[in-house]
């Protein structure tokens, strides 16, 4: 292993590595393919951070007992006659919608929630599945070119400045762009900029959203708020990449090296990343074990 550290280049000898490099190592991923290791296409899912009133959630949520409890969270998913699936990821209750973007000239956005849930929005990313037969080429990197390309065109068309794309649900259902907000307010920093998410997404991605969002306002009431916003865009919610390994864990092209979590294509969120990450080192014990006997 080699890896720099104060501007120096060190160099640890190992025979067995768990690399647990996340969903948005993006420059390993064409390291990994450039040298041959084995990968393949998986599926993921990409879309928006919708913002709501958090008392409104409440309400919806736990009605008359709204004012006694705390911030009410909520999961939804719909599947829809098209054949496309939308649903909720990583709500964040009385939290704010914030820049996650790890390359220059893109746009990527993510949700959080600080311990004592209580600013003003609810926030949930609002995503698309996508799979290797949407995505239609056949590369192992394939959803990564996609993800960086929808990234790049949302950085571009809110002009070039990492303000945010956002729209109004009420204005992106009628298919207008937004010129002014109600009562919900965006939480992203910088800054924002009206745009309708059909400049950045492809056509599928939206009317997914469109039909996705009318059925999720049957399911909690107000879900589908003229008010709420849609930010864009949020594309790391899962890898689109699998780092092909055997059923001890380790890589199918080099041995010793272990291929974790949810960058290597084996988990989807943090609970079973880190499950994966103790399966991976349970592996490891258990060969180092039978050596030893």
């Amino acid at each position: 292993i080699s890896y720099e550290k104060n501007g120096k280049i060190y160099h640890q000898p190992t025979n067995r590595c768990i690399m647990a490099i996340g969903h948005s190592a993006r420059d390993l991923f064409q390291l990994f393919y450039d040298n041959g290791v084995a990968l393949q296409q998986k599926n993921f899912a990409m879309g928006v951070r919708i913002e709501h009133l958090q008392q409104k959630i409440n309400r919806s949520m736990y009605g008359k007992f709204a004012s006694q409890l705390g911030a009410a969270d909520y999961k939804l998913a719909v599947h829809l006659p098209s054949g496309h699936d939308l649903y909720t990821f990583c709500m964040c209750p009385g939290g704010r919608v914030v820049a996650a973007a790890s390359e220059e000239g893109h746009i990527v956005v993510n949700g959080m929630s600080n311990h004592a849930r209580d600013e003003k929005n609810a926030n949930s990313a609002l995503l698309v599945g996508i799979s290797p037969q949407v995505v239609a080429n056949p590369h192992p990197l394939a959803g990564m070119w996609l993800q960086q390309k929808l990234e790049k065109q949302a950085f571009l068309c809110s002009g070039s400045t990492y303000a945010a794309p956002v729209c109004c649900v009420g204005d992106f259902l009628d298919d207008k762009v937004s010129n002014g907000f109600g009562k919900v307010k965006p939480t992203y920093q910088p800054n924002v900029k009206f745009v309708h998410p059909r400049t950045y997404l492809p056509n599928f991605m939206v009317q997914t959203l469109k039909d996705g969002i009318l059925e999720m306002g049957k399911k909690i009431d107000g879900f589908d708020d003229p008010e709420a916003i849609l930010t864009g865009v949020e594309t790391r919610s899962s890898s689109p990449v699998r780092i092909l390994r055997n059923s001890e864990y380790e890589s199918i092209t080099i041995n010793g090296l272990y291929p974790c979590g949810e960058g290597a294509g084996y988990a989807g969120g943090i609970t079973s990343a880190a499950v994966d990450g103790m399966r991976c080192a349970e592996k490891i014990i258990e060969k180092v074990m039978k050596n030893e006997k």
